[in-house]
């Protein structure tokens, strides 16, 4: 499971802040917290960056930036396909109880089409359902004593979870189906950070790299 969250939070930071350098890249996932949730080393992102683009998932541009070369990242189309992949796995099958995975699928959420998170929530659900229904079986096994009680203790815990992950998803669910929050290929949000966020200074240099890198191709 930790590779599937490695894998999709880099990815998917690269497709939303593309262009951008590893110390942007690393900057902004630090923000988000990811050493405590996800547990990624800072000083291995860097490398995961490197291994990345020697698997063609994203492109590095050596950039110049003053006296020295800035090394650039812009998303591959195999990339692009892989980070789909991981998300939708994410959201369909990882433990909701296991902060990292389903974290990221909903922090990714916006690179997502709005249909197709639909699509995975209900299938998330459908899993849910089945998960208790098997669970309370189990219970009532344990209840006509042919297991010891201790059990049914755990099981009633892993019962109360599943049915508090099944109630917020149906809330997420209807918030979403109602037009809530942003989806891939929607209108940005009327919200934007304050004029004092670090993240301006990233819009502003990846309009630079973007402007370099096309003056590259061109």
């Amino acid at each position: 499971m930790a590779s599937l969250t490695t894998r999709a939070l880099l990815l998917g930071v690269v497709s939303l802040f593309e262009p951008a350098n590893g110390y942007q890249l690393r900057r902004e996932l630090l923000s988000w917290g990811v050493e405590y949730w996800a547990h990624i080393k800072p000083g291995s992102i860097y490398s995961m960056l490197t291994t990345f683009a020697r698997q063609g998932f994203i492109e590095r541009h050596d950039l110049p930036e003053g006296d020295r070369t800035v090394a650039v990242y812009t998303m591959a189309d195999a990339g692009r396909d892989e980070l789909r992949r991981l998300l939708r796995e994410a959201a369909v099958t990882v433990n909701a109880m296991d902060p990292s995975g389903f974290r990221v699928a909903l922090s990714l959420a916006p690179l997502v089409d709005r249909h197709d998170m639909v699509a995975a929530l209900r299938e998330r659900e459908v899993n849910a359902a089945r998960i208790s229904a098997d669970l309370l079986d189990k219970i009532a096994v344990v209840a006509r004593g042919m297991a010891p009680p201790h059990v049914s203790h755990s099981l009633e815990l892993e019962l109360r979870l599943v049915e508090t992950e099944r109630a917020w998803l149906a809330d997420y669910l209807a918030a979403i189906e109602a037009g809530g929050l942003t989806f891939a290929g929607e209108a940005e949000p009327a919200w934007s950070p304050p004029d004092d966020d670090a993240g301006w200074q990233m819009v502003r240099e990846s309009q630079r790299y973007r402007e370099q890198i096309d003056a590259e191709k061109g």
